[in-house]
């Protein structure tokens, strides 16, 4: 199962979710049609078992993101947990696009990408919340917009066919640690 689950993503960068078909999966793969049904129903299917895996790699971000000082230390926490966030999302790039074209067609896709973005959203929130926000900053709304940009960003850099580098990354944790947890100096 783990072949046609690596080919299917393999296929859907190529191709894109909705130009792949089975037969390019199990190509990939190289195996049989019949193997590719025995573990999934159709490409819908497979599609959701991968979000399955990628909803779990994002919920593990939940804990990964201890608290967040306004100092070195602080930044270097959040720079982890940056460097976590991109690693999970150029690994799954693939699904988590297929995933946001369909999430509004599909109940149970969406109640996976509200659950799994809500968490990670969650999470900085309540580490933000914590540091004592600078005026005029909801946590939760810094939170979501934090999600959000991090999330495009990587979509362009991979449309401008740039890296997600470490200078990259750093750029962005500075930019959020800065903006969000610069009154807690400590």
């Amino acid at each position: 199962m783990r072949k046609l689950l690596d080919a299917a993503m393999v296929v859907f960068a190529r191709r894109g979710y909705h130009a792949a078909r089975v037969d390019d999966i199990v190509k990939v793969a190289r195996t049989s049609h019949g193997t590719f049904y025995l573990y999934f129903s159709n490409k819908e299917d497979l599609l959701r078992a991968l979000v399955s895996e990628a909803g779990e790699v994002v919920a593990a971000l939940d804990s990964g993101l201890g608290p967040v000082s306004g100092d070195r230390e602080g930044w270097k926490e959040l720079r982890q947990w940056m460097g976590q966030f991109s690693d999970a999302w150029q690994r799954y790039a693939p699904v988590l696009r297929a995933w946001t074209d369909l999430v509004m067609s599909d109940p149970e896709l969406s109640a996976q990408a509200h659950a799994a973005a809500g968490g990670v959203a969650s999470t900085l929130a309540a580490r933000v919340a914590a540091a004592g926000p600078p005026p005029g900053i909801d946590p939760n709304a810094a939170a979501e917009a934090v999600v959000a940009m991090v999330d495009r960003f990587h979509q362009l850099r991979q449309f401008a066919r740039e890296p997600v580098d470490d200078v990259a990354l750093d750029t962005l944790t500075t930019m959020v640690h800065r903006g969000l947890f610069s009154s807690a100096r400590g």
